[in-house]
């Protein structure tokens, strides 16, 4: 006999939210027929016994039961979702803690939390033995790396008298301090506030110098973005020589230890689910460790008994939605005034996505600081006032709403702040009151944003007013008194006037100049200021330094930048980028970064993966939850794949027909899974190739795996480090991987055999990408660099330094590139990624179509397009050890090697001179039909070459080696330099005699240029001097000075009116021919010039060296667009 149905027990007296939340779950099964809890299980997949507790009213059940028991009801899923996670941050807030947190959230570890600080370890052992051997230490690395807390739990714990400090608004009285307490150690954290909080130069080099000449240990923290402005002090980079430690991401042990340790400090454990995710999301990404911290202690105030669990951790929002749901509930409990004071006093504590404390006095509204403070959001001490971590910024995006704004605002505001406090300490002193611009723009400013100034703030704009109606009236009352004088000396008025229009010209002459050398200053420390700056000055006046700035920062723009995104991930779609963030999608203009839409999934969650489809349109999302959604534009319906089930990678196959989740294959058609390979749930990377071949990373392997088939074809090894990313390459037959270790290995699918190594990083590698043909691969590491490499032909194409670290780097489908780091995205667009050339350039010069073609040191002839990637190679075989020449019309080239002329398209040999032995070409000329070689072997050897013949002798004097050669007014005329300096013409019309033209320059002379219409002759030589010459009368008109080092290469523009110069320090100068003046100076290269070559329409120079092939764009419109975008 069956038994009945156990009746449901009754709920407990009371009305609290979660006694209402399990009543309403009853009524719904009410409403729904009240099927019997064994009906429901079928339904719902969970026991009968777990329904019924989730409707008990004792504890909050999770949210994938409750959702499966509303489902089962037929309920309103998303309303529900949106309930449950309501009460669980209302749950969390009323619920009293049994103890201290063994986790500090956004906090960092203090020395008395050394004994729950772990994860570190080994690297604390590391740099304790080193400090028993150096007396300064720098540890380098990303916000939220976890400097702060290493040395002072790691390190100033283990000393006697260690003593903490930071350099604040007032370095010196700091290191004072620190200094006069006589410790053993001395810490300075977050040093870069010694850059971004001080703006005296004089404190900045005083504290260095107390801080270097200290006679105890001492160790720096700083965020790796600031190192360029560290390497600006000499002091201080002569210190960091053997000094730097780079702080990167935590392995997988290291977070296991710092997730599970703190709690079983105090008993408690972390369940195993929890763990995996955590290590999961974690591993391998940037800035990501306050973020977990404050999600574990979140998770910690959701405990089950002494079980830190999953469930407690996605009720708390996980890593990406901890911090924000935090953040969100502390703001709701304010009123709306407390609101709008609590949104000034964060916007006060920002200075460009850093930390910025305030003095406690300027803070008002004791209420809101106390709630802030209580969430830990803020820190609050006798003195000051400060965001926690730098990682609210990212994290939550109402404050990141707010950020991004009113940017010019918040600089002014900043400026007011700093000015008020100066007029503060110097006792009120009307010299430092605002006046004229500055006054009417701050004036302008409050009157538009009504904001909550501080007492100081406001008695400081008081004051300016004053004396700013003080000065008015003053100046009418003499221009009143004056207006006699002025009516009498009218005749003289049109002078005044020229006169004053002359003085404004060359006073704006001036600021430009001035503003193109802040521009020039902080090209390392700060390039996006660095080009504000440079468009600034040319817009003031279009002076030469300005103009130079300005080509400059266009053809090294570091890309074009999104700040503060607070995504984690990005891809592209047909016509945008989109990021994805703990808020949802937000899309942007490709073309012009503008925001087109922002997504969330219409049931609330936290996305845990997506991926763009091939179409360039559809999204597909995987939530925290297991759930999959479909979305195909803003104002499409979204499609719910699946609403429950386990979670796991997302990525489109390439024909847009299957989806793969997790290890199911969707069949997008019928919105059916296909079939299910057996690995589990796929969290870690993978990728997948010919809509056939899944490649997935497991520990320190890759697995093979047949799509169609469900079968495993194979897998690699790697023998250091784990596997962090995965490329299938086209072909199908290698696959790209990276690692925890910085390597970069290309890989042979069949043998496992390594076939190349592109270009290693130094820490781990974040990401991998190919371009859309699959001819390009890029990867993006911690150590803030993107290297790209030419799949096809093995070699590197460039690398671009970000002075941050690369999350994610991708290229846009039609050849641009975008780099992810943890404050920003940066694109290129097409055409503009900077390239190096990966060898040295002996020959160059630019086609009729625009291609540019190089011969290199390994005798190979390359074609490029405009963005520099290859499209033709040609492999000659023979070795280049100095420079070669190509033919105006761009067919031939002369190879040095072994002297001979090829075919510059096919590569094939025209004609081999007869050489001597042993000598050594030192200079080449192309003429009309000729070609000019002059050798070291006989000293006055000289050949002269038909194309079509063989070489002939022509002869010469013994007047020493030539270094250079070119033609002169006609093919029978030629000109060679000597190594002494001097010029010869020699004119073999007139009895081959050579004349020496007007003695200089004072070194060698290794480069001659001839102008189009073989009127003029550069000459440039090792001091640096360029001297222009008429060929027919061989009289010198002009010499041209601007370059410090060797003058090694020269080029006149297709019409002659510029000249073109490269020298070894570095520089390309673009000369105006007429004027005998310097038109631009660009720079860009890291190593000396050799090569340039102009683009035959004039637009473009292309210039070439051991470094780099640099395309320099001459439109200064173009340029401008570039630049303050």
């Amino acid at each position: 006999m069956s038994s009945m149905p156990r009746g449901e027990r009754p709920l407990d007296e009371g009305d609290s939210p979660l006694l209402l939340f399990a009543a309403d779950l009853r009524q719904l099964r009410t409403n729904a027929g009240k099927p019997s809890y064994r009906d429901l299980a079928r339904k719902a997949h969970f026991s009968a016994s777990t329904l019924s507790d989730a409707a008990g009213g004792r504890k909050l059940p999770g949210l994938d039961v409750t959702l499966a028991y509303v489902r089962a009801c037929d309920g309103d899923e998303p309303a529900w979702e949106r309930r449950w996670h309501d009460l669980a941050v209302a749950m969390a807030q009323s619920r009293a803690v049994d103890g201290p947190s063994p986790y500090v959230g956004l906090n960092s570890f203090t020395t008395e939390d050394a004994d729950r600080f772990f994860g570190r370890e080994a690297l604390t052992r590391t740099l304790l033995d080193r400090l028993e051997r150096q007396r300064f230490l720098a540890v380098f690395g990303a916000s939220g790396e976890g400097k702060s807390s290493l040395l002072r739990a790691g390190i100033a714990a283990r000393f006697d008298n260690a003593v903490v400090c930071t350099p604040g608004q007032d370095p010196d009285a700091a290191i004072a301090d620190a200094l006069a307490r006589c410790p053993d150690l001395l810490v300075v954290d977050q040093f870069e506030e010694l850059f971004t909080l001080c703006e005296d130069e004089v404190q900045r080099t005083a504290f260095l110098d107390a801080l270097l000449t200290a006679g105890c240990k001492k160790v720096i923290a700083v965020r790796s973005d600031f190192y360029p402005h560290c390497a600006q002090y000499p002091k201080l980079a002569d210190a960091l020589t053997d000094a730097q430690v780079l702080l990167g991401t935590m392995t997988p042990d290291e977070l296991r230890r710092a997730i599970t340790q703190p709690a079983a400090t105090v008993g408690c454990t972390v369940e195993t689910a929890l763990l995996t995710t955590l290590v999961a999301e974690a591993a391998g990404r940037s800035g990501v460790l306050p973020l977990v911290s404050h999600a574990l202690l979140e998770t910690w105030h959701r405990r089950r008994g002494n079980t830190l669990t999953l469930g407690g951790y996605q009720s708390a929002g996980g890593i990406q939605g901890a911090l924000a749901q935090s953040a969100e509930a502390a703001f709701a409990t304010l009123d709306d005034a407390e609101q709008r004071l609590a949104k000034q006093l964060l916007l006060r504590l920002s200075a460009d996505g850093t930390k910025r404390p305030v003095p406690r006095q300027d803070v008002v509204g004791e209420e809101v600081l106390d709630v802030l403070a209580d969430t830990r959001l803020i820190t609050v001490d006798e003195h000051t006032v400060e965001v926690t971590h730098e990682a609210l910024f990212q994290a939550w995006p109402r404050l990141r709403a707010w950020l991004d704004e009113d940017r010019e605002g918040l600089s002014t505001h900043r400026r007011l702040t700093d000015a008020a406090r100066t007029w503060a300490e110097l006792g009120r002193d009307a010299d430092s009151l605002y006046r004229n611009t500055r006054l009417i723009e701050t004036s302008e400013w409050i009157t538009r944003t009504k904001p909550e100034l501080t007492a100081t703030e406001r008695e400081f704009i008081g004051a300016s007013k004053s004396l700013e109606r003080r000065r008015n009236r003053r100046l009418r009352w003499i221009a009143s008194g004056l207006t006699a004088l002025l009516v009498a000396t009218a005749a003289s008025a049109v002078v005044a006037v020229q006169q004053r229009r002359e003085v404004e010209r060359l006073g704006l002459i001036t600021q430009s100049q001035q503003l193109a050398a802040a521009s020039e200053a902080l090209v390392v420390s700060d390039p996006r200021q660095s080009a504000r700056k440079a468009a600034e000055a040319y817009r003031t006046y279009p002076t030469p330094e300005a103009r130079s700035r300005v080509l400059s920062a266009s053809a090294s723009a570091r890309g074009r930048r999104l700040d503060h995104l607070g995504g984690w991930s990005f891809g592209f779609g047909k016509d945008f980028i989109g990021l994805m963030g703990p808020e949802g999608l937000v899309v942007h203009d490709t073309a012009t970064l503008s925001l087109k839409a922002r997504w969330r999934p219409s049931m609330t969650g936290v996305v845990f993966s997506w991926d763009i489809a091939p179409d360039g349109r559809t999204i597909a999302v995987c939530l925290h939850d297991g759930r999959i959604v479909l979305w195909a534009g803003p104002d499409a319906q979204q499609v719910v794949l699946q609403r429950q089930g386990t979670r796991g990678g997302v990525a489109f196959t390439a024909d847009g027909r299957s989806l793969v989740v997790g290890g199911d294959v969707w069949d997008l058609a019928t919105r059916q899974v296909r079939h299910s390979l057996p690995v589990g749930a796929i969290n870690g990377p993978f990728d997948i190739a010919d809509d056939r071949v899944l490649a997935l990373v497991t520990a320190g392997s890759i697995a093979l795996w047949d799509l169609r088939t469900q079968q495993r074809t194979g897998g690699l090894q790697v023998q250091s480090g784990e596997i962090t990313r995965v490329r299938l390459l086209p072909g199908g037959k290698l696959a790209a991987l990276a690692t925890t270790e910085g390597q970069v290995q290309v890989r042979d699918l069949a043998t496992g055999a390594v076939v190349a190594t592109p270009p290693a990083h130094t820490g781990v590698v974040n990401s991998l990408s190919l371009s859309p043909d699959g001819s390009m691969l890029v990867s993006g590491g911690e150590d803030g660099r993107a290297h790209i490499w030419d799949v096809a032909h093995g070699n590197a194409i460039t690398t671009i330094t970000i002075n941050e670290p690369a999350r994610s780097v991708k290229f846009s489908p039609d050849g641009g590139l975008a780099v992810l780091t943890p404050r920003a995205l940066r694109f290129w667009p097409p055409g503009s990624v900077p390239r190096t050339a990966g060898y040295t350039v002996r020959a160059l010069t630019v086609d009729d179509d625009g291609t540019i073609v190089t011969l290199d040191d390994a005798g190979v002839i390359e074609r490029r397009d405009s963005t520099l990637r290859t499209v033709k190679r040609v492999e000659t075989g023979v070795p280049q050890s100095r420079s070669g020449r190509f033919s105006q019309n761009h067919d031939l080239v002369v190879m040095n090697g072994a002297l001979q002329v090829r075919d510059a398209m096919t590569g094939e040999t025209v004609s081999k001179p007869a050489v001597p032995a042993g000598s050594t070409t030192t200079g080449i000329a192309f003429g009309e039909n000729r070609i000019a070689v002059v050798s070291s072997a006989e000293p006055d050897a000289l050949w002269s070459l038909d194309k079509e013949s063989k070489p002939d002798f022509i002869g010469g004097d013994s007047s020493g080696p030539r270094t250079a050669v070119s033609f002169g007014r006609s093919d029978n005329q030629l000109v060679f330099a000597r190594e002494d300096g001097e010029v010869l013409v020699r004119d073999n019309d007139i009895d081959n005699q050579n004349m020496a033209l007007p003695r200089t320059h004072s070194a060698a002379v290794r480069a001659l240029a001839l102008s189009p219409g073989r009127t003029i002759l550069a000459t440039g030589g090792d001091d640096g001097l360029i001297a222009l010459w008429d060929t027919g009368t061989w009289q010198k008109i002009g010499e041209l000075r601007g370059h410090t080092d060797a003058v090694k290469a020269l080029e006149f523009s297709p019409d002659g009116n510029r000249l073109a110069s490269g020298s070894t320090d570095r520089s390309v100068i673009v000369w105006d021919v007429r004027e005998r003046t310097a038109w631009a100076t660009l720079r860009g290269h890291s190593r000396g010039v050799t090569h340039v070559a102009w683009r035959p329409d004039g637009s473009q120079l292309v210039s070439a060296g051991a470094d780099a092939i640099q395309v320099w764009g001459l439109d200064m419109a173009q340029a401008l667009r570039i630049v303050e975008n």
